[in-house]
């Protein structure tokens, strides 16, 4: 692992009760080093109604947060409040700073557009139409002149060289004096970068340590616990769960479970227990339920139990 991964603090920004990741490093970080999916959920501009391939921010569970906040490789920044404050506050050095940055970004970009241009016309290179060869050019052979129309044509083109010096002007004609000494000044060609819109304001806020409180959800310890044995977890809801469990990236393996969480002392109805159970056998799953024993006065909060039911039939 990078050393900059070590000490790395993801922003998560709190937003309207929602915690969202806006930069991309802080995604792939969490999902790489954590384990951590959670949901993108930004459109596009060009094309807002779309909501196959939605991008950044991406929308953590509480649960992802928590977790995040105990392993101490995240803050949580009241965003709303801790952007004002930083902007009202900023001097000139934070703003060069951000201009600066602003300004890298848009040569990164103009490297990336000439990159694909030269990929392009490389790519149709060999598809364009081999110029067909011009016919040679025939020269007619000047025949020389009688000495007398020689001398005429030679005071013509006189006459004509005085005309165009009379219609142009005198100076025109004069050679211009330059100084050996000096080198001829080139003309400043302002650089023309192409223009961005920045999907995150970091460079202009400096790393915050405000960490509001997370919601505690009934549903951590079974997500802390499955996570910490190597499973991905998505949204349930379209298989009919809390969660859906994945042995690995879900870039590369189905769902093997679909979880849902209970308390220790929760009572589960068995007509529940029965249609998770089939639910998860008709779309290839085990349902897998599971608890955490309370914290009592004495002792801390105790193990966890997970089990998983298969419908075998009657």
């Amino acid at each position: 692992m990078a050393s900059t991964e070590v000490d790395r603090q993801v922003r998560i920004s709190k937003i309207a009760g929602r915690y969202l990741v806006f930069d991309i490093d802080d995604v792939a970080y969490i999902r790489r080093q954590h384990g951590i999916c959670a949901v993108f959920t930004g459109t596009m501009p060009q094309n807002p109604t779309q909501n196959v391939f939605l991008g950044l921010p991406l929308e953590l569970y509480a649960e992802d947060a928590k977790m995040l906040l105990d392993r101490k490789v995240a803050y949580i920044a009241d965003d709303p409040l801790e952007h004002l404050t930083q902007l009202k506050s900023m001097d000139d050095e934070m703003r060069k700073s951000y201009l600066q940055s602003i300004k890298t970004q848009r040569r990164t970009a103009q490297l990336v557009f000439n990159e694909a241009k030269a990929q392009s016309m490389a790519k149709h290179k060999d598809k364009r139409k081999p110029k067909q060869p011009q016919p040679p050019v025939v020269v007619p052979t000047e025949l020389p002149l009688p000495a007398s129309s020689a001398d005429d044509v030679a005071a013509a083109v006189d006459q004509e060289e005085g005309g165009a010096e009379s219609l142009l002007g005198s100076s025109s004609s004069k050679p211009v004096k330059t100084d050996s000494s000096t080198p001829p000044q080139k003309p400043l060609v302002k650089e023309k970068l192409p223009a961005i819109t920045p999907t995150t304001s970091n460079a202009m806020i400096s790393n915050g340590t405000s960490n509001p409180d997370v919601e505690n959800h009934t549903a951590l310890p079974l997500y802390s616990y499955l996570n910490e044995r190597g499973y991905f977890i998505t949204p349930g809801l379209r298989f009919g769960g809390d969660f859906s469990v994945y042995p690995g990236d879900p870039f590369r393996y189905h769902a093997h479970y679909m979880a849902n969480s209970y308390g220790w002392d929760e009572k589960i109805p068995m007509l529940d227990l029965v249609t998770s159970g089939r639910l998860g056998t008709a779309v290839k799953k085990s349902f897998l339920m599971g608890g955490q024993k309370p914290a009592t006065e004495n002792s801390e909060a105790g193990e966890l139990r997970a089990f998983c039911i298969e419908w075998a039939g009657m």
